[in-house]
């Protein structure tokens, strides 16, 4: 037995910058979407420590809310939601161009799973909020 190698052949690759994703629009909408996902999970960890608050004591949860209540929390918030309908948003439409559903020969538009899918998150925000909001 002969324990030949096989050589293959260098493929040469472009040196890419520091802004490589900037070059095409979808690496930039790729990116944007990742760097969502800390402000996604800051957000979460928030909302986390909430309930752990919420689960303590009421004395210090009413400490929590002073925090909460403070302007820069509540601008981080907006922030937060802007972010995570964008995040939202994108992760729905690659969905669609992913996983497209085939119905008879033709496969489904990324728009229409974009679209499914948003009207799920309504429907259930509108139910959470039914529930913990109104139903109070």
């Amino acid at each position: 037995m002969s324990t030949k190698k096989t050589h293959y052949p260098e493929i040469p690759r472009k040196n890419l910058g520091p802004g490589w994703w900037l070059a095409n629009r979808h690496y930039t909408v790729y990116m944007i979407r990742e760097l969502t996902s800390f402000f996604v999970t800051a957000f979460s960890l928030i909302y986390i420590y909430q309930v752990y608050r919420l689960a303590s004591n009421p004395g210090t949860y009413s400490q929590y809310l002073d925090t909460v209540r403070n302007p820069a929390m509540i601008s981080f918030s907006i922030v937060a939601l802007g972010f995570t309908l964008f995040h939202s948003v994108t992760w729905f439409y690659l969905i669609g161009k992913i996983q497209p559903i085939k119905i008879g020969r033709k496969k489904t538009s990324p728009l229409l799973a974009l679209g499914i899918n948003t009207v799920f998150l309504v429907i259930i925000s509108f139910a959470v909020l039914q529930l913990f909001i109104v139903g109070k």
